[in-house]
């Protein structure tokens, strides 16, 4: 079966939709809090670290931190495991550029008008509409900062995308529609040889975090 990646404006509803796609078709919603459990069981160490590091723009020298790089092979492990697992919503993380080539992945960028964002998140966090804007700007250039250090990808470029939905110009249903029809046009392309390539690139994923996280072999650069 098909896997969704959702990467989202911040403000633009990903959570939401990506919430009422799984629910609809009885997915898996892989998250920021459902990947930190999965951390856990290399050790309490990394769960800290996601939490200081997830999803925020790395720093020349984090990026060649021994725990900073030991968080990203884990969290693209855990990803590259949902995917092969079936069913499954991914939110963030950099899912939608880790499965790039994954033919069975509907990879779906979520956009929104910075007003309608500003008035999602003024009532969301009950901010005033600078606070919202300061927010969204900082949450926004994060987000595209940790895919740029790590991918070497535009996180905005619409074109990396198999879709780019604005969810203000169509309701959450109608979007949550779309994702679903798109997605069960990817499961055509879920064959035995597809799943198997990915079985092989989640394998050399998951004996890199291993490697990466072994308390023998790192050494913390910060």
């Amino acid at each position: 079966m098909a896997t969704l990646t959702i990467s989202r404006e911040y403000g633009s509803g990903g959570f939401e939709i990506g919430h009422r796609v799984a629910e609809r078709l009885g997915y898996q919603l892989v998250d920021k809090e459902r990947l930190f459990q999965d951390m856990e069981r290399a050790g309490p160490r990394w769960v800290r670290v996601a939490r200081e590091v997830d999803e925020v723009c790395p720093t020349l020298w984090e990026r060649h931190d021994w725990q900073y790089r030991g968080y990203v092979s884990q969290m693209e492990s855990l990803i590259l495991e949902y995917a092969l697992s079936d069913n499954v919503v991914i939110i963030g993380r950099g899912g939608s550029f880790l499965l790039q080539a994954v033919p069975f992945c509907l990879r779906v960028r979520l956009v929104a008008p910075l007003e309608a964002r500003l008035e999602a998140i003024m009532v969301r966090e009950g901010l005033t509409r600078e606070a919202a804007r300061r927010l969204i700007a900082k949450v926004d250039g994060e987000r595209g900062c940790y895919i740029k250090a790590n991918y070497g990808s535009d996180w905005d470029a619409d074109s990396l995308y198999d879709l780019s939905l604005n969810t203000a110009s169509l309701t959450y249903d109608r979007v949550v529609d779309i994702l679903v029809e798109g997605l069960a046009a990817k499961d055509r392309l879920a064959t035995p040889e597809a799943k198997a390539r990915l079985g092989l690139v989640a394998l050399g994923y998951r004996l890199k975090a291993r490697i990466a996280t072994d308390p023998r072999v790192l050494v913390p650069t910060l």
